[in-house]
């Protein structure tokens, strides 16, 4: 007899189930330490490895290669144009987890898409950074995130957007959290 398995928007129903049904039998399952190494090259240009990281009461050994992501600065600001600069790379990373966010819990809300695609924009002034302005904020003053949802309703299309806001990126920005910085001896 074969086992056919549901999907939506490309997750397993099943797994889905799962996975909610071994965190609330074990909540330690749910606590995640994400890792990333950096090293400067020249300049402006840096490279980040992202391959391990402790997630379900284990450390995860899935990633046989680490992912590998260069950083710099277009020209205007002092680099070379070797990757996207950091602020581009969070942006990214917010726009990647709250689509994902979204159709993620969409799914497990039985809401089927047909199409995503979204856009985020990010205002900064660099006389903050630079000490030229005391008045002047260091980072993002605002960022704004647009989707664009496909083969939902207009009521739908709300709950996907408070579904989107769920992403653990889009609150990490919105919500002070502690960040520890050191040099190591």
């Amino acid at each position: 007899m074969e086992t056919i398995t549901k999907k939506i928007n490309g997750f397993s129903t099943e797994e889905i189930a799962q996975v909610v049904t071994a965190i609330q039998e074990n909540a330690k399952i749910a606590e995640f330490e994400l890792r990333v190494e950096n090293t400067w090259i020249d300049g402006g240009h840096n490279r980040s490895y992202i391959q391990g990281f402790y997630g379900a009461c284990q450390e995860d050994t899935s990633r046989t290669d680490p992912f590998i992501i260069d950083n710099d600065e277009p020209p205007i600001l002092l680099g070379n144009n070797k990757g996207a600069n950091p602020a581009e790379a969070l942006l990214h990373g917010l726009l990647g987890c709250m689509t994902t966010s979204m159709v993620l819990l969409a799914a497990a809300h039985g809401i089927e898409v047909t199409a995503v695609s979204s856009k985020v924009e990010g205002d900064v002034d660099i006389r903050g950074f630079l000490g030229l302005d005391p008045n002047a904020k260091k980072g993002f003053q605002q960022i704004r995130v647009a989707f664009n949802v496909e083969g939902v309703s207009e009521t739908e299309k709300q709950e996907l957007l408070n579904l989107a806001k769920c992403s653990p990126m889009y609150h990490s920005l919105i919500n002070p959290m502690d960040v520890q910085v050191s040099i190591n001896a």
